[in-house]
This record gives structure tokens, C-alpha cells and sequence, in this order.
């Protein structure tokens, strides 16, 4: 068994999968809708902008957080934006779960680095 042979492998089943072929195909479809595109790229911006902040310790910026929202129901109101929304969570959904089992499979031994 060769490790980057089924790294490959598993490349082609991400691309392979429900979820990626139907982001792609959405995706394409939001490409051609300039307003539908930027709504969503705001969208999307703005609430990394708020998860960054309440990461870093900031407390929730209520303006934001409604600023956010209202962006989301005006996104649930353009049909093509609505749809990139719904297939990309569902995309970076099975993505996170790809992530968790690769970093749990290899998070054995990583205690030497913790500080005592």
C-alpha cells in the first residue's frame, strides 16, 4: 500500500461524491448571476469576519450577528443563491467530516507535546 496512492484515491471519491458533483454544478450556475455571486461572497465573508472575532476571545458583535441574518434571508430570496448556499454547506460538511477522521486517526502520540 502506497499512502499518497490512496490519498489519490480518495481525491477521486471527494470529487466522485453527491455532494461535490452538485456544488460544482450549482457553482456554475451562480457563476453566471453576478448579483447572485456577491451576495454570497459578502455573505460568506462577513460571517467568517464574526467567526474570527468570537474565536479570538471578542465578545458576539450583536450588529454584526443581525447584519449577518438579514444578508441570509435576502439569500434564501435569490434562488441561485439560495441553492450554492444549501450544496456548499453540505460540501464543507462532508469536508469537515473528512477532516476530523484524518486528525483523529493521527492525533495518537501528539500528547509528547503537550506542556506539563
Amino acid at each position: 500500500m502506497n499512502i499518497y496512492d490512496k490519498t489519490h484515491d480518495l481525491v477521486r471519491a471527494i470529487k466522485e461524491s453527491p455532494e461535490y458533483t452538485e456544488f460544482m454544478a450549482v457553482k456554475k450556475g451562480i457563476d453566471t448571476d453576478e448579483t447572485a455571486k456577491k451576495m454570497v461572497k459578502e455573505f460568506i465573508a462577513k460571517q467568517m469576519e464574526l467567526e474570527y472575532e468570537m474565536m479570538g476571545g471578542k465578545p458576539e458583535d450583536k450588529t454584526k450577528t443581525e447584519e449577518i441574518q438579514k444578508m441570509y434571508q435576502l439569500i434564501i430570496g435569490n434562488s441561485k443563491a439560495s441553492a450554492f448556499m444549501q450544496s456548499y454547506m453540505k460540501f464543507q460538511r462532508l469536508v469537515a467530516d473528512i477532516y476530523k477522521i484524518l486528525g483523529d486517526s493521527v492525533a495518537e502520540g501528539m500528547d509528547f507535546f503537550e506542556k506539563k
